[in-house]
Order: structure tokens, then sequence, then C-alpha cells
């Protein structure tokens, strides 16, 4: 069975806090079943991408946040892969 699984990383304007920055939030939906966490991690609006989902620019911030980034969906990736092979082992 082929797992379809989608990540997004956002910027919840809605939550912005008192020194106007954005909480960045990962939407994972596999299969259509959708999951979101906060990142724990805050940027200035005119910083984030949108279509990118990313930090903008080359500055030692967007290249932090990005990196960390980066490497939730790799985990979210590898929690996939690691789940598949569980699941096709047990028949």
């Amino acid at each position: 069975m082929d797992t379809k699984i989608s990540i997004l990383f956002y910027a919840r304007k809605a939550s912005t806090t008192t020194d106007n920055l954005l909480p960045i939030y990962l939407r994972v939906t596999i299969n259509g079943q959708r999951f979101e966490t906060s990142t724990k991690r805050y940027l200035e609006a005119n910083k984030w991408s949108v279509e990118s989902g990313k930090a903008k620019g080359n500055t030692d911030e967007a290249r932090g946040i990005n990196a960390y980034l980066d490497m939730l969906k790799q985990k979210v990736y590898n929690l996939q892969k690691c789940s598949s092979r569980k699941v096709n082992h047990s028949f």
C-alpha cells in the first residue's frame, strides 16, 4: 500500500505575538489525515515566504530557521519510512 504524505510549514498570522512575530507551524498530512504542531520558532511576517514555506534571505536567522525546518521535515520522512516498514513486515 502506497502512503501519500504531504509536509507544509506555514506562519500562523492569527497567533501573532506581542512582538509582532509569527509562529511557524508544521502540518503533516498522511493519506488525508492531518496533524499540526508548532515548531516553537518565530519570525517577522516580512521575513517569511509563503510560496516556499521557508524564511526569506541569507541571514544567520533565516539559515538557522530553514536548517531547523529541513531537519523536522527529514524526521517526518524517517518516521513515515520506519512505520511503513513495520506495516510491510507484519504481512
